[in-house]
């Protein structure tokens, strides 16, 4: 830690804070380069594993595999802190960066509920420094200077907000939450904006239930992932019509969340994003209206984006 500490002093010579987008899923971490589980488990000792082994705050921890337990309130426990510490170290390494930064967060909260929860998640990332951790084997120093919060969804599309003529609903399928935005005339309409919980987990879960009805047993929850992305997967050709089947009837019924959320979807351009996007695409109806932007680090993109116009604005 002296080594760290001596590190820190003789590196921390930064003109300017690094903007890093991070997306705290309730399945999935995403940055702008990096997408990896949030499962955060503690070891007694040094992992046997180098990758995605970290050390800080006096524990070891392997970081990144099956998913934690869903809380709606994501400052319930310590793990979306060193989950974040990880997400940055990995765009340190990516982007080449050095090893002791001074950082500015760009993170979001589901849209509706925006202003009930953008403070608290704030306050809980922007915690004074510097931060002494080991990741992969590698020393690492990070000063958190500041956090912008930012809805999520419309973040997905900020940097093609001037392009948006027209009207368009733009529909994030989360892991935990459904939210949709209302754009008329490159505009974000508020009042006709929707957060809906249950969303893909939830299918998760229906999957396995029918499963466990019709055959026993359980689907592993990366087994739907990667059978979703397209992925190859072993799965059993019963198995595989049942989670088709899910999937076609949770296509459907987004589409009928839409309709009574008082959009009727003839009218409208529809982008879907984000993981549900991909569903949407192979498993929902055709429309000519329809556009599915399936890249599910777009959120992650769009925090950093806007965050480095907030930085320079200060």
């Amino acid at each position: 830690e002296r080594q760290v500490q001596s590190m820190y002093e003789e590196n921390n010579s930064q003109d300017k804070p690094v903007v890093i987008g991070i997306d705290h899923g309730f399945s999935l971490m995403k940055t702008k380069h990096h997408i990896f589980g949030n499962g955060v488990v503690r070891c007694n000792g040094r992992p046997p594993v180098a990758e995605n082994g970290f050390y800080y705050d006096g524990s070891y921890y392997c970081i990144g595999g099956e998913r934690k337990t869903v809380h709606e309130d994501k400052t319930a426990d310590e793990d979306f802190f060193p989950l974040k510490l990880v997400a940055v170290a990995k765009e340190i390494k990516t982007r080449g960066l050095p090893r002791t930064l001074r950082v500015v967060l760009g993170v979001g909260v589901p849209f509706k509920r925006f202003g009930k929860e953008q403070a608290k998640l704030v306050a809980y990332l922007k915690r004074s420094g510097p931060h002494f951790i080991e990741f992969e084997e590698k020393d690492y120093v990070i000063t958190i200077e500041n956090v912008y919060c930012f809805p999520q969804c419309f973040a997905a599309v900020a940097d093609r907000m001037g392009n948006m003529h027209g009207r368009y609903i733009v529909a994030d399928i989360g892991s935990w939450t459904k939210d949709i935005i209302f754009i008329d005339e490159r505009k974000v309409q508020p009042d006709k904006c929707v957060t809906v919980p249950n969303s893909i987990i939830t299918l998760f879960q229906e999957i396995n239930a029918a499963v466990a009805e019709a055959i026993g047993g359980r689907v592993p929850e990366s087994v739907v992932q990667n059978f979703i992305f397209g992925k190859d997967v072993v799965i059993p050709e019963d198995v595989k019509e049942i989670i088709i089947s899910k999937l076609k009837a949770f296509a459907t019924d987004i589409e009928g969340m839409l309709e009574e959320s008082g959009f009727d979807l003839a009218y409208y351009n529809i982008l879907y994003v984000g993981g549900g996007a991909i569903i949407m695409r192979r498993f929902g109806n055709a429309r000519e209206n329809v556009a599915y932007l399936e890249d599910i680090r777009l959120n992650a993109k769009g925090y950093e984006l806007l965050a480095t116009h907030q930085m320079n604005k200060r």
